[in-house]
């Protein structure tokens, strides 16, 4: 449960680095840079925790007994 934080925590961190970037720095790209880096590693930790897709199609019929 420790490691979960951590995925939403740089994710948000990236998203706001990026908007403080967007809104109040005039010429640093470091921050932009830097922003866009935690959104991407966010955003990769988190689709790594959702899983694989079922192999079996839950509108298929299963069997004669079903139709």
């Amino acid at each position: 449960m420790k490691h979960n934080y951590i995925k939403y925590l740089a994710f948000i961190l990236g998203v706001i680095l990026l908007i403080y970037a967007e809104l109040f720095s005039n010429s640093n790209t470091l921050i932009s840079v830097v922003g866009l880096f935690f959104l991407v590693v966010g955003l990769y930790m988190i689709s790594k925790g959702i899983g694989e897709k079922p192999e079996c199609n839950p509108y298929a019929v299963q069997s004669d007994e079903e139709e």
